[in-house]
């Protein structure tokens, strides 16, 4: 499959199967994380990759809406330190897009949860919905991430077990030229 189709064809997977991802297509998976553009090129990312059962649904449990994780052989987070991200936002997209892409290629499905990496804590303490929001600080806690370090997103990568069809607006419906 070409990077067009790539691209053009992934979609969304929350169902897998019992299948492995073979360690040497999550190696391929994992360098095109790591070939992906960064603001200033300082590639300041750690990609944490979690294949422990026990520990995929520990991180699972720490996010807000991506508990289906804790069934894919495999989740990444990737983690990005704070004081040398010029642009943390945009340097862990493009990995994330990349690894996706990527495992799509290949032959296999996943689902970016994100991580609400820089989103603030609610504002209402007294709110019993007040967990905080803040998928990273949890996340991060269950992978040990240091002080400094932040995880910008978190998705899972496996052999679908479910045909995603997910309506996609068309180019009329989301593109201007020259104004809005």
């Amino acid at each position: 499959m070409d990077a067009i189709e790539a691209m053009t064809t992934r979609r969304s997977i929350r169902k897998f199967t019992d299948d492995p991802v073979r360690p040497e297509d999550l190696e391929r998976i994992l360098t095109c994380g790591r070939l992906a553009p960064t603001g200033v090129n300082r590639q300041p990312w750690r990609f944490v990759v979690v294949r422990d059962p026990e520990m995929r649904a520990r991180v699972a449990q720490a996010t807000d809406y991506g508990k289906f994780i804790a069934d894919a052989p495999v989740v990444v987070a990737v983690v990005i330190d704070e004081k040398r991200a010029a642009c943390p936002h945009e340097d862990s997209a493009a990995a994330t897009c990349n690894m996706l892409n990527a495992a799509h290629a290949l032959g296999y499905g996943g689902c970016w949860i994100g991580a609400n990496g820089y989103a603030p804590l609610r504002e209402d303490p007294s709110d019993p919905h007040n967990v905080p929001y803040n998928t990273s600080m949890r996340v991060g806690s269950v992978l040990g991430v240091p002080e400094g370090w932040r995880v910008m997103s978190v998705f899972c990568i496996g052999v679908p077990a479910e045909e995603a069809q997910r309506h996609k607006k068309s180019l009329q419906e989301i593109v201007s030229y020259d104004h809005f």
